[in-house]
């Protein structure tokens, strides 16, 4: 198609008198009323205007804005608002969207929030800082499209540790078993992005960072910015990258800059330059009278985002545990994880610290965590292979995008025994090691934890 555009962009085309020709062009949701001509006509100009429609609908948004320059009839097709309603559509999976308003049409209201679609797309993001600046912590952000005011906000998804239950273990006595039951919810007295509309085209400039207006209160402002992935050949174990390197991730961004990431280094240099994987969001305080701010950044610091694809969150039927979880951690609070169900790598777990072993070091290339690798047949065909918990959030002991337990084969060979204890009885008991260490994530080292049970 793009050879196509080339094409017509090359071509003198004249009006004339529509000839006599059957069948004429049928009635469609376009404003074309002319038929026209060309002095060099083309094949795609001559097909009936369904048959272009059709075409059409595999393009993509910047094909279609393409396209309209390259003739006044392709140009009306281009325009057709029902092409550009699928583009806001597929941007919000899960969400329908009736209707464009408050914007005019589809067309408008798309471009109006590009090129930020992605954050809504991709749906869930965690960030390597808490909202109140911990390193430890972190924060899982959920992005959703509010067709009350045609913006993109995304809440931090929060969890109270709610009643607990404790429970001698019948097998074992002397272990007592946890229970709790979580509340999960979005906080939404304060949004974490708030993209409204025409932001973009406010700053015409993909290195500019846009302002946002979050916070409750009185002078927290908050501005976001694009990214420029790392190349894979530019990434070495001495940076630090977020995300970090045991999460599977299609790009990775550094984490550290003395100068907050002002540089150029850090920023897209065109559109089709950015990523849609990663993001940044600088927050800082700004003091000021009658409603003039002073222009000092107090507090200042910048929160790294990024995602990782659905397919690793996913259950599927051979991958029924893999997921985003939430646990318990006790005085820390609840803590949300990602477990990545996997085939078995090694009769013997690595270690469990991104920063101990270059091996633990992974990308979308890594044969273990392909979504589209089949995990071995186990006994039951569903119990088998490598289950990784990694946390999204963290604490000062063990921190975000750490692992906090593996099991390295939940299938026959990890397999311990099946429980008939009344509290377990007939799950699965599996070997599994957990990641402890000091406050500050000293001292870090692998413990033979408390086997793990999956329902048979």
């Amino acid at each position: 198609m793009d050879a196509l555009i080339r094409i017509f962009r090359s071509r003198k085309m004249v009006m004339s008198d529509p000839p006599d020709r059957s069948p004429a062009l049928p009635h469609m949701d376009s404003p074309i009323a002319p038929t026209m001509v060309y002095a060099n006509p083309s094949s795609l100009s001559l097909l009936p205007a369904e048959i272009i429609y059709q075409i059409l609908t595999f393009l993509p948004p910047q094909s279609l804005v393409a396209l309209t320059s390259t003739s006044k009839l392709l140009r009306a097709h281009a325009l057709v608002d029902s092409l550009w309603s699928r583009f806001v559509r597929d941007n919000v999976p899960g969400q329908p969207v009736l209707e464009c308003y408050p914007a005019k049409s589809w067309r408008e209201l798309y471009i109006s929030l590009y090129p930020y679609w992605f954050l809504t797309r991709k749906k869930i993001w965690f960030s390597d800082k808490a909202h109140t600046g911990s390193n430890w912590v972190g924060n899982l952000v959920v992005m959703r499209y509010d067709p009350r005011r045609a913006c993109i906000e995304g809440f931090r998804l929060v969890a109270k540790q709610g009643i607990h239950s404790f429970e001698a273990w019948d097998w074992n006595p002397e272990v007592i078993i946890h229970t709790f039951d979580p509340h999960i919810g979005l906080f939404m007295d304060d949004p974490v992005v708030k993209i409204d509309r025409g932001c973009y085209a406010q700053h015409n400039s993909v290195r500019e960072e846009v302002m946002m207006n979050t916070g409750v209160s009185r002078g927290v402002r908050s501005m976001l910015s694009l990214c420029h992935g790392l190349e894979p050949h530019r990434q070495s174990n001495a940076m630090t990258l977020w995300p970090s390197r045991i999460i599977p991730a299609k790009e990775r961004v550094r984490n550290e800059s003395r100068h907050l990431f002002r540089g150029e280094g850090h920023r897209p240099s065109s559109l089709s330059d950015a990523s849609e994987n990663t993001f940044r969001i600088r927050k800082w305080v700004e003091f000021g009278g009658l409603g003039i701010p002073l222009g000092v950044h107090i507090g200042e610091d910048v929160m790294t985002f990024s995602t990782v694809s659905d397919e690793y969150y996913t259950p599927t039927r051979e991958k029924p545990w893999q997921g985003i979880w939430v646990g318990d951690y006790s005085g820390h609070g609840c803590e949300f994880l990602l477990l990545i169900q996997g085939a078995v790598t090694s009769p013997q777990v690595a270690p469990l610290s991104s920063f101990e072993s270059p091996l633990q070091h992974h990308d979308e290339s890594d044969p273990r965590y392909r979504p589209t690798l089949p995990v071995p047949e186990g006994e039951d065909g569903l119990c088998a292979g490598r289950l990784e918990a990694i946390k999204l959030t963290g604490d000062p002991n063990v921190p975000r995008g750490e692992f906090t337990w593996v099991a390295e084969d939940i299938g026959p060979a990890g397999l311990l025994r099946v429980a008939n204890e009344r509290m377990f009885r007939g799950s699965r008991v599996v070997r599994s090691l957990g990641h402890s260490a000091a406050r500050q994530f000293r001292n870090g080292r692998s413990v033979d934890v408390a086997p793990k049970n999956f329902d048979g």
